[in-house]
């Protein structure tokens, strides 16, 4: 298997391509510059609102979150420019490897895709996306996937996709029109429910008292990433674990589940509940519940103000579990690919 390298292996993305739009507008694609920054938290910010994209993205954020990371390669984060201004921006990269230690470039990501509303801007997404692919190809990418996904976010976990990437968000048209266009198909999806902490009141069901006096809840704060890869991932986020142990046996766990928090992004925080893997004796027999009510708590202890989830769309019975205990869908997270046709 092939390790991702940060050299650009196609030397046309290293000087400026131009391309004529509708009527006599010139367009010029190149990769960023440093003094592209303001401009790309503009245009970020003129995206359609979603509880799934953070907002007001500011200049000091988005070197923070994205620009820091280790692997970033400006070669890969390509600029659409007009009249010397830019309008647009697609950001690629690679998945990480199984072992954690590195990226790999059979996989190739498009993790952003954004144009400032007009009427040229699905032709100007569709001229970013191919530059963008035709650049992951040339890296050695035999799949291309849209939007990043837990465990496959090398970049804006936190900012795109809510707490945890959700893939491309379903109300984000233009990104997911240009990407069926280019002959994406939609392999998953994810829906995004979030609820209010503040309003929440554990049940007081006697199944619930049950589960109470058998059993005691462990948390585990401030995980260390377990690899190079997850830790990239995470960047300044915090990660607990609670895990719901027998009283008679406290070294076994009858189930886990983890909170994953982006630090510093917002006044109100976002808490997302992950590798949480619901069953249906879990939700029957109120151990699930259970659990998710110490989540809210702890969460509110911390000062959060809102908790969220990420469900498989698919998946009836936890979808009507989340709903029953006040949980909202904000939210669709879309997960696409295709081949690359050599």
């Amino acid at each position: 298997m092939r390790l991702a390298t940060a050299v650009w292996l196609s030397a046309c993305f290293v000087s400026c391509l131009t391309f004529e739009l509708r009527g006599t507008a010139v367009i010029s694609i190149r990769s960023f510059r440093n003094d592209d920054l303001r401009a790309i938290a503009e245009i970020w910010n003129c995206q359609p609102w979603s509880g799934g994209r953070f907002q007001p993205m500011t200049c000091q954020v988005f070197e923070r979150e994205v620009l820091s990371k280790p692997y970033f390669d400006r070669h890969r984060f390509l600029v659409a420019v007009v009249d010397e201004r830019p309008v647009g921006f697609v950001h690629a990269g690679f998945a990480g490897h199984a072992n954690g230690r590195c990226l790999v470039n059979e996989v190739g990501i498009i993790c952003a895709l954004q144009v400032l509303p007009g009427p040229d801007c699905d032709q100007i997404g569709n001229l970013l996306l191919r530059c963008a692919e035709e650049g992951l190809v040339a890296g050695g990418a035999v799949e291309l996937q849209g939007g990043c996904r837990h465990h496959a976010a090398p970049f804006y976990g936190g900012l795109y996709g809510s707490c945890v990437a959700s893939g491309v968000l379903k109300s984000d048209e233009l990104f997911v029109d240009s990407l069926v266009r280019s002959g994406y198909v939609v392999r998953d999806e994810l829906l995004v429910y979030q609820r209010a902490v503040g309003s929440f009141r554990p049940a007081m069901q006697r199944a619930l008292m049950q589960v109470r006096r058998r059993h005691l809840v462990a948390v585990e704060e401030d995980l260390p990433a377990p690899s190079w890869w997850e830790a990239c991932q995470r960047g300044n986020a915090h990660v607990t674990r609670l895990r719901l142990l027998p009283r008679g046996a406290p070294t076994k766990a009858i189930t886990t589940l983890s909170l994953w928090e982006p630090s510093g992004l917002a006044v109100e925080r976002t808490v997302a509940i992950v590798d949480w893997d619901l069953n249906r004796i879990e939700i029957e027999d109120g151990v699930a519940e259970f659990l998710l009510g110490e989540a809210v708590l702890h969460c509110g202890q911390q000062g959060a103000s809102t908790i969220e989830m990420q469900i498989a769309s698919g998946d009836g019975q936890q979808r009507e579990f989340v709903e029953r205990v006040g949980f909202e869908l904000v939210d669709r997270g879309l997960w696409l690919s295709r081949a690359v046709h050599r």
